[in-house]
């Protein structure tokens, strides 16, 4: 199983799950030339992409959806109301189907598990991705706060990928006007350092291996900021590897 983050941050999110040759793409943030030609980079031009499944209606989320559906010939796959929202974009791609927020679906070989989060979106949420083998990767960024839900589903995760936003010190300390300063801090903005740190308290157990810190705000924080919240909650973790993912980077882990 493999999970490559092929971009993550303001300007565009995509990733690709893998298991067996048979993938999923998680959002679809930048454009269809850019994607496939981080997923050549990254050396997983072999994976069949089998469906695109969202997060939430975004831009940055969804920015190459309707061209990658389309070259791809796949489905693309959202909740109720993030397919709504994105009606117009949609109106010619192959196909569409709806994915509830406490759903688990079978795809690509994967069980896969959504979850609510806490987003100003119309109805947004993360993934659980689990193998045939019991490896589980599980994706959330984009939330105010971490849900209830979103922690159940960390428990027991070999892989995260966790928003580590801002630090609210310099996000406070900031240029952006404070209506966006509230907005991004609200329960329905987005994660802090500290909020994610103490989801991984809570989420941890020994059997977690990797770490990624995404959605990494270019202006409200930095990778060594972000990194030095999150190795402190993980030292009770055992040997977990930790890797902070900021704008234009690709990385990526095999379980």
């Amino acid at each position: 199983m493999r999970l490559i983050i092929l971009a993550s941050g303001s300007s565009g999110n995509a990733a690709l799950i893998e298991s067996d040759g048979r993938a999923v793409l998680l959002d679809a943030g930048i454009s269809a030339r850019e994607t496939m030609r981080r997923i050549t980079a990254a050396g997983v031009l072999d994976a069949r992409v089998e469906a695109i499944l969202l997060t939430h209606e975004h831009a940055d989320h969804v920015r190459g959806v309707r061209v990658l559906a389309r070259t791809l010939g796949v489905p693309v796959i959202g909740t109720a109301g993030t397919l709504q929202a994105l009606t117009a974009m949609l109106a010619d791609v192959p196909e569409m189907a709806r994915i509830g927020r406490r759903d688990r679906i079978s795809l690509a070989g994967m069980r896969i598990t959504s979850f609510p989060t806490a987003h100003d979106a119309a109805e947004s949420c993360g993934y659980s991705f689990e193998s045939r083998r019991g490896h589980r990767i599980v994706i959330t960024t984009d939330t105010g706060v971490v849900t209830p839900e979103a922690l159940e589903a960390l428990a027991g995760a070999h892989v995260i990928g966790i928003e580590a936003n801002h630090d609210p010190r310099m996000l406070d300390a900031g240029p952006y006007p404070p209506f966006l300063k509230r907005r991004i801090a609200g329960d329905s903005g987005h994660l802090s350092n500290e909020a994610a740190a103490a989801a991984l308290r809570s989420a941890g157990w020994q059997g977690l291996s990797q770490v990624f810190a995404l959605h990494i705000s270019e202006k409200n924080n930095t990778p060594e900021t972000a990194r030095g919240a999150l190795v402190r909650s993980l030292a009770t973790h055992g040997a977990v590897a930790l890797e902070t993912v900021a704008r234009g980077e690709i990385a990526g882990c095999s379980i």
